[in-house]
């Protein structure tokens, strides 16, 4: 059994227009964690004053409405904060850009790249950012996590779908910035949670902020990016386990199938598979993005879990499978599971004393009679369980309820083809 839950989340968006809307779907999805950008060149567009050592707030846009690059909307931070904190949702803030006056490379608009040409002004802008959300918003430290760096290891022309974050940078200066991120945030409240690096393409990064900027000392846990194609988790999971040997929680906040994205039942049973591996291997899973939005490439776009305002909110089988989750997995704690082929399985151990079996049949046959062995070593269950199945495809409703008895409480059950289960064990009244 691992030492308690891994959180799961989403990363989110937001407009002011669509608020009710926005409520309503984090409402019903439940993410642990939401990860939200922060855009300087929104919140700071021109240096607040002279004095990277005083803030000058009338410099800071949180309270403003800011259009969005696209279609008639706006974004508020304050209303997104406020939204998120009273849902009890825990915020993990990345900054990708920076505002063209702070770059070292010139002003490129909402894209201007790392590094900061002045430490001093950058930690200024972490410093007022974390500042408003715990001292006007009212969000309680424990529950915000900085992510001060994104992908810096992305090569500038390498994806042709994104801008890159990071241009004419050494190691010392990616050093700086989560050291300047770090005294920022102890400024502000010590139990704010620092994280990093969101490598997506070299591994090397890591072991060198580890050995040669104390990156231990800094960090509260670990960020990546791994994409892949097929169903196989192996290698996005192999990524996660060899940071995790750092000792620090390893969250991995952009994942997805570039064959599959997160269209149709297929889209839905990759995610499932992809949920199951990388929690139960510990690593935390931030889906990305929540939703599609008008402007993203077409590509990262079909990662969302619905349709925009263009395409009434519509939302795809995938969301079905997040909501299935985080309700049933999201809060246990993962316990050993196996199952033989095409079945993927994972398990949690619940406050309440429950155990919860998540199972997949992603291949094209119905398994038929498929025999469960729940083993329950620390004998809260008892001899006797009430068994509740959720089809989750199906909205999660019950569909079944029954009682098994044995010292392995084992039951069998038909699997059809292209389907997500969850099996709620509860002691027996």
């Amino acid at each position: 059994m691992a030492d308690g839950p891994i959180s799961c989340g989403t990363n989110g968006w937001w407009t002011d227009q669509d608020a009710d809307l926005w409520q309503a779907r984090y409402s019903e999805l439940r993410p642990q964690i939401v990860r939200l950008l922060l855009l300087q060149a929104i919140l700071e567009p021109i240096n607040d004053d002279g004095d990277p050592t005083h803030i000058n707030w009338s410099g800071f846009n949180f309270d403003q409405a800011a259009p969005v690059p696209v279609g008639e909307r706006t974004v508020t931070y304050r209303l997104w904060f406020e939204t998120l904190r009273d849902l009890d949702i825990t915020v993990m803030l990345y900054i990708p850009h920076l505002a063209g006056w702070l770059s070292a490379n010139g002003d490129d608009g909402l894209y201007s790249t790392y590094p900061p040409r002045s430490m001093a002004e950058y930690r200024e802008f972490v410093e007022a950012s974390l500042r408003f959300l715990v001292e006007e918003v009212g969000y309680p430290p424990e529950r915000i996590i900085l992510e001060p760096v994104n992908e810096p290891d992305l090569r500038c022309g390498q994806d042709a779908a994104v801008p890159c974050f990071w241009r004419n940078w050494t190691m010392d200066d990616l050093g700086a910035v989560v050291l300047a991120a770090r005294e920022a945030a102890d400024a502000v409240a010590p139990d704010i949670r620092l994280v990093g690096l969101s490598t997506c393409c070299d591994d090397t990064l890591v072991p060198r902020l580890m050995h040669e900027y104390d990156g231990a000392e800094l960090l509260d846990g670990l960020t990546y990016h791994h994409y892949e194609r097929d169903f196989d988790q192996h290698r996005t999971v192999e990524i996660g386990q060899r940071l995790a040997e750092w000792g620090l929680p390893v969250y991995i906040n952009e994942y997805g199938s570039s064959q599959y994205w997160s269209d149709g039942d297929e889209g839905a049973l990759w995610h499932s598979v992809a949920l199951a591996q990388l929690w139960s291997a510990g690593i935390a899973p931030i889906q990305f993005p929540m939703s599609e939005f008008p402007g993203m490439h077409a590509g990262y776009n079909r990662l969302g879990l619905f349709r925009d305002w263009e395409n009434n909110w519509e939302t795809k089988p995938a969301y079905a499978i997040y909501v299935g989750f985080f309700e049933y997995m999201g809060t246990t704690v993962p316990l050993s599971a196996t199952a033989q082929p095409p079945l993927v399985v994972a398990a949690g151990w619940g406050d309440g004393g429950t155990v919860t079996v998540w199972v997949v049949n992603a291949s094209r046959d119905g398994q038929p009679g498929v025999v469960f062995h729940v083993r329950d070593l620390e004998n809260a269950l008892g001899d006797t369980a009430v068994v509740t199945v959720y089809d989750i495809l199906a909205g999660g409703h019950p569909v079944d309820i029954f009682t098994v008895a044995g010292a392995s409480l084992a039951f069998a059950y038909d699997l059809p083809a292209g389907s997500v289960w969850a099996f709620v064990l509860a002691v027996a009244h």
